[in-house]
């Protein structure tokens, strides 16, 4: 029996050693990495971590240096991540961001994890913006999907996404990816890019011989912003469809936005002609005639309907 006793008192013995082995061991790690965030905070990252697993191990005695090292180890990986954006390694500052957030969900850091959160979505826009200055547009399309996947209502994201997809050509990506930008405070920019991207499905219409989709795009675009693209293709679409007053009314707003292409676009001036003349306003009709009489292409036809119409 007094062999048992004394087997188990040295075993307590042991075990009390070893504990203040370890502390003192875990005590050690704990100095060297406080030191070393003066000249490699990496390094020092990796002797928190250490500290904290051996400490952890030693219930209260460890509790200390367990709660050091939760306080330390957010803001360390937060200052790493910010050197990395001085450095210009983007990813690598993401990747530290992405640790702080963890670090301080798990150790009751809120003001870390709100920081990091805030920061990378900042990051990516830099780098997203960088790589359409690149021209790559594929990239940038990932990157700022990235931002959105976090945040759906980051507008910026969508607008910069629809940038890139405007450059793919992926034009009916690009109004999708307008539309939610307008719909979450970039209403103003996003207004005018849905307005240009309209345009330029009613041109693709026009050309493959659309006119159709031509007119409906054309008519889209001038909800967003009136301008004259999407006027004068209204007009030259709603002739072919035989939509007279449709084109008589585009025609005119071209001109009112566009002064100088009563002389420069004769075409125009005459079409505007044949559509009041078709709907009955006839008078208005001969005032455009009239301008273009002399033209070198168009004149001869618009002095026969000066004619016809007996324009005084």
């Amino acid at each position: 029996m007094k062999k048992i006793i004394l087997t188990v008192m040295v075993a307590i013995c042991t075990m009390g050693i070893v504990a203040a082995q370890d502390m003192e061991k875990a005590t050690e790690i704990y100095n060297n990495a406080a030191e070393a965030i003066k000249t490699d905070k990496a390094e020092a990252i990796t002797l928190f971590e250490q500290a904290l697993e051996m400490a952890s191990q030693l219930g209260e005695e460890g509790a200390n240096i367990v709660t050091q090292c939760k306080g330390i180890l957010p803001q360390l990986y937060m200052s790493v991540g910010k050197e990395k954006v001085n450095a210009k390694d983007l990813s690598g500052a993401i990747e530290q961001f992405n640790k702080a957030i963890e670090k301080g969900e798990a150790y009751g850091d809120p003001d870390v994890v709100e920081e990091a959160k805030g920061l990378i979505p900042q990051i990516l826009m830099a780098e997203g913006n960088g790589q359409l200055k690149a021209n790559d547009f594929e990239g940038a399309v990932n990157t700022f999907q990235k931002i959105i996947d976090a945040d759906p209502t980051n507008g910026k994201a969508h607008f910069s996404k629809g940038q890139a997809l405007t450059r793919l050509n992926k034009t009916d990506e690009a109004i999708k990816a307008f539309e939610l930008a307008a719909e979450n405070g970039e209403e103003e920019n996003a207004t005018k890019q849905l307005s240009n991207a309209y345009v330029k499905k009613a041109a693709a219409c026009q050309k493959a011989k659309d006119m159709k989709g031509a007119l409906e795009n054309a008519q889209k675009s001038t909800q967003y912003v009136d301008n004259a693209n999407a006027q004068k293709i209204i007009g030259m679409s709603a002739m072919q469809l035989k939509q007279n007053k449709v084109a008589a009314e585009a025609f005119e707003a071209y001109l009112a936005m566009n002064p100088s292409a009563i002389t420069k676009e004769a075409g125009i001036v005459y079409n505007l002609g044949t559509a009041l003349q078709a709907i009955g306003e006839n008078e208005k009709a001969c005032g455009y005639f009239q301008k273009i009489a002399q033209d070198a292409k168009y004149g001869e036809g618009a002095r026969y309907q000066i004619t016809q119409l007996k324009c005084k």
